[in-house]
């Protein structure tokens, strides 16, 4: 009886394909499961995990920043920087329409010998361009994106040989920037010299209409009403 007993159970064993099944009553759900064995002539391939990408530190770069999008222009599909200089001239614009507005009231300046009376004018003029803007702010007509694309425009002609040349001109004639009043609407010193703007440097700027005009005093950019004598709007380090 012992010998047929176990001579069942070897023929039962040789049925089911060999080796017993292993024990897993210990089983782990959180153990990763064992690579299959490769057979003849495959190869089994394991798959690593992609990892994220390590997070990056701020990028440095010398050129000049980019102008921001208008959002206006991006939903329209319109080109940005296109965008942003026609914005600048509807400021522009609208500037002059107010001042026009404010000065027909004015006394007239007239071609004199008397300054007394040119400066009175002077005075004047101003006095109702102010009132008719007393709620003016910085960046009205000089908006962030705007000077950022001017720093873009302005970029190219400032490096080099005729950078230099460009920056030892507007230092000869210009004033201290601690002797002029950084603010909308006020007064350009009578004392204070009024600054040549080299033309490499306004032909990559926006055509200004009379008698607004640029005026760059250290690294700083004035929007100046020079028969007025009234800072329209201002930008600082517009100049590297």
């Amino acid at each position: 009886m012992k010998v047929s007993h176990l001579l069942t159970v070897a023929l039962l064993t040789a049925a089911c394909g060999g080796d017993p099944a292993p024990d897993r009553s210990n089983y782990d759900a959180s153990e990763p499961a064992a690579a299959p064995a490769a057979t003849s002539g495959e190869t089994i391939e394991t798959q690593t995990p992609a990892r994220e990408p390590a997070e990056k530190g701020p990028q440095i770069s010398s050129a000049p920043p980019a102008p921001l999008v208008a959002p206006a222009a991006r939903a329209k599909g319109v080109n940005p920087h296109a965008a942003i200089l026609a914005d600048f001239k509807e400021r522009v614009d609208a500037y002059m329409k107010v001042r026009k507005d404010a000065i027909k009231d004015a006394p007239k300046l007239k071609e004199t010998t008397d300054t007394a009376k040119l400066k009175a004018a002077q005075d004047g003029m101003a006095v109702h361009i102010r009132a008719a803007r007393q709620n003016a702010q910085q960046g009205d007509v000089l908006t962030p994106e705007i000077v950022a694309q001017f720093r873009r425009l302005l970029y190219p002609e400032l490096k080099g040989d005729d950078g230099r040349d460009a920056k030892e001109i507007l230092k000869d004639d210009a004033p201290s920037p601690q002797s002029i009043t950084f603010k909308v609407n006020a007064k350009y010193p009578d004392n204070a010299p009024v600054p040549t703007v080299p033309a490499t440097l306004l032909l990559n700027l926006p055509t200004l209409p009379e008698p607004l005009q640029y005026k760059i005093i250290g690294k700083h950019l004035l929007l100046l009403d020079e028969e007025a004598d009234v800072i329209v709007d201002y930008a600082l380090n517009v100049i590297r």
